[in-house]
């Protein structure tokens, strides 16, 4: 299975932040009132945002990555893609127009539209959308699949929110604008629990979004998808 491999490494990943979350419990378990945990306590569940946030940006980045390395394996004509796969298929005729001088700009942009014609086969950047996933937001999921030319993803305004207040609470610790103590001070643990699961549904079901999106070659014009 194309995607077998990547499934394995995103479980990994949050299988350590897991490992995280059971330390933080332990510590909640050993401690009841009046008696007042650690700082300890209070500091892991600050980095918790941190550590969390680093596997949603290596899951995205990874998935996105991955498909676009499959998609380029095919060897798909730039005639035969789909009209909302150009965005990325054509990124460079795209920066050239954005880059080129104004002499310049009706040469560059008759190239980019020549190249929707061409059967040549089709070459790309599968990592150019990376420099663009530096925060993976609630609204970052429906931006790369429109980017990719996929369908819409369903994430619910709930979960929409929780990787909005991951992303802010992992740049506060992370820049230097809040200390993981202050962060860490109001979640308990059943808190970061059900952040946790939130998110390990939410990205294993873009995960298989993705997937589908390339198994069914949804980037292929319907026409020619046999061919490939």
């Amino acid at each position: 299975m194309p995607y077998s491999v990547l499934k394995a490494e995103v479980a990994s990943r949050f299988l350590e932040v897991g490992h995280l979350l059971n330390s933080i419990k332990s510590i909640e378990d050993s401690h009841s009132a009046p008696a007042i945990p650690p700082v300890e306590y209070r500091i892991l569940k600050g980095l918790f945002y941190v550590h969390l946030y680093a596997c949603i940006e290596f899951s995205i980045n990874k998935s996105v990555i991955h498909t676009l390395t499959l998609i380029k394996s095919r060897n798909v004509r730039y005639q035969h893609f789909e009209n909302k796969f150009y965005t990325v298929a054509l990124f460079s005729n795209v920066q050239s127009v954005r880059d080129c001088k104004s002499k310049s700009i009706l040469d560059k942009s008759a190239d980019l539209f020549n190249n929707t014609e061409s059967m040549d086969i089709s070459k790309f950047d599968e990592t150019l959308l990376s420099q663009y996933l530096q925060n993976i937001w609630g609204k970052s999921f429906n931006q790369i699949t429109k980017t990719l030319g996929a369908s819409t993803f369903s994430i619910a305004p709930r979960d929409y929110k929780i990787f909005d207040e991951i992303v802010e609470n992992r740049n506060k610790v992370a820049h230097g604008r809040d200390s993981a103590v202050n962060i860490g001070s109001s979640p308990t643990y059943s808190d970061l629990k059900s952040k946790f699961d939130t998110v390990i549904d939410v990205i294993n079901r873009y995960i298989y979004h993705l997937e589908t999106f390339y198994s069914n070659k949804e980037f292929i014009l319907t026409s020619e998808r046999v061919n490939y």
